[in-house]
């Protein structure tokens, strides 16, 4: 395919998918869980998956192909493994695709009458399938139309979020910052975890590295900046949510517009126009990304070879864009906003731990290999994140885990499937 991406376009890919519903959506649950330390959580977060994103990196400098663990598991152990890897991946980015429909489709229901609820509204979830649909025909015309789209939202996103850091910072108490855990150190750990959701997302920044520009320079630079920059932002806004919002403890679907309403009417106006303007972005971010998971696999026979079609007029992975679409939006049909989220956290968790050890791997028999970034620390850096990897496995529900458990018997089932008919 076409290499038409640029570092900008994957550094704003990583931001934008880390920078998606999560920060608009989830201030109360952590300020729930951990009271006025609730920025903590964030700053925990970026704490845990710098290991991760610098393993990423080096990683993504030694090969050119789109579709990032699963790559990298199958150049470390083997094809099969990799597939593995590279479902879960494709799973993982599924649900936060249609998790995120479901919340844009929400904030939508605040300008749009009769669309109303995240949870349980049918009309919502129609309209959540609708907007999937939408971005997946934009990025039916190739990558850098769908680039372009994600780059403005997630300029328009960011400069929001900056909007009402310094429109609300007059009205911060630091009183309120000072607020005990409610649930003691136990809490540390649930609002850490919830707040992993929002965290993550720098692992799409090198999905479609087979259509970028430099590959081996830029997604290095993408995977660490767009994890610093996002974590950094989400740290500030909460410290301003918290020390700004009396009533943060209460249950709502839109707490930074709560917050923003506290300040001026016209604010939480804006706030709520940025919260559309960055779940669409995130949709429009899995729309492209996603896709390649399944692209890469098909090229390997993993998945069915039809599913490795490209356009020869749009230099687009077209048939793996139209059926990623359709399953994502089975999912807002089929399940809401915060059970996705967990099930979210538990298959990041898979590439993000195979990731690790793969750079482990590659070390000890590539050592000659052409690589343009290096994790620094030796082998403690890849060790490090694979033990955060680890702990979000064991944070998640036991249901969580079991549909994870499902998902993987499911990709099994159709690469046995798709080799035996590709040996037929």
């Amino acid at each position: 395919m076409k290499r038409s991406l640029g570092l900008f376009d994957v550094t704003c890919l990583g931001v934008n998918a880390i920078i998606g519903s999560g920060i608009f959506a989830l201030p109360d649950d952590l300020y729930r869980e951990m009271g006025g330390l609730s920025p903590l959580a964030f700053l925990l977060c970026a704490v845990g998956l710098t290991p991760i994103a610098l393993c990423y990196a080096e990683a993504a400098s030694m090969t050119e192909r789109s579709g990032g663990p699963y790559v990298y598991a199958g150049e470390a152990f083997g094809a099969e493994t990799g597939f593995v890897v590279g479902w879960m991946c494709f799973v993982n980015s599924l649900f936060s695709f249609a998790a995120v429909a479901a919340i844009a489709a929400a904030y939508l229901g605040k300008f749009v009458p009769g669309i109303e609820g995240v949870d349980g509204e049918a009309t919502t979830r129609a309209v959540a399938a609708g907007i999937i649909a939408a971005f997946a025909a934009l990025n039916y015309f190739g990558a850098k139309p769908g680039a372009r789209v994600t780059d403005a939202f997630t300029l328009a996103k960011v400069a929001v979020l900056v909007l009402l850091v310094v429109a609300a910072l007059p009205a911060v108490e630091p009183s309120r910052l000072a607020a005990p855990l409610p649930h003691g150190a136990v809490g540390i750990g649930a609002g850490t975890f919830l707040a992993l959701f929002a965290a993550q997302g720098f692992e799409v920044a090198p999905v479609p590295a087979g259509e970028t520009c430099e590959t081996r320079r830029n997604m290095p630079i993408a995977i660490i900046a767009s994890l610093l920059l996002s974590s950094a932002i989400y740290v500030v806004v909460q410290i301003v949510v918290v020390g700004a919002h009396a009533g943060l403890g209460a249950a709502t679907d839109t707490p930074l517009v709560d917050a923003a309403l506290r300040v001026a009417p016209a604010l939480g106006a804006v706030v709520l126009a940025g919260g559309l303007i960055s779940t669409l972005g995130f949709v429009s971010g899995n729309a492209l990304g996603t896709p390649r998971y399944a692209f890469a696999a098909a090229q390997d026979g993993y998945l069915p070879r039809w599913l490795a079609a490209v356009s020869p007029r749009f230099d687009s992975p077209t048939r793996a864009i139209v059926v990623t679409a359709a399953l994502a939006g089975v999912m807002t049909l089929a399940f809401d906003y915060r059970r996705l989220v967990g099930m979210s956290n538990v298959t990041v968790a898979v590439q993000y731990l195979a990731t690790c050890l793969a750079v482990l791997v590659l070390r000890r028999f590539r050592p000659d290999a052409k690589r343009s970034f290096r994790a620094p620390g030796g082998a403690l850096v890849p060790l490090s994140g694979a033990a955060v990897s680890v702990w979000i496995f064991t944070e998640g529900s036991p249901t969580e885990i079991l549909f994870a458990v499902g998902a993987l018997a499911i990709g099994v089932a159709i690469a046995t499937i798709s080799r035996r008919a590709a040996k037929a």
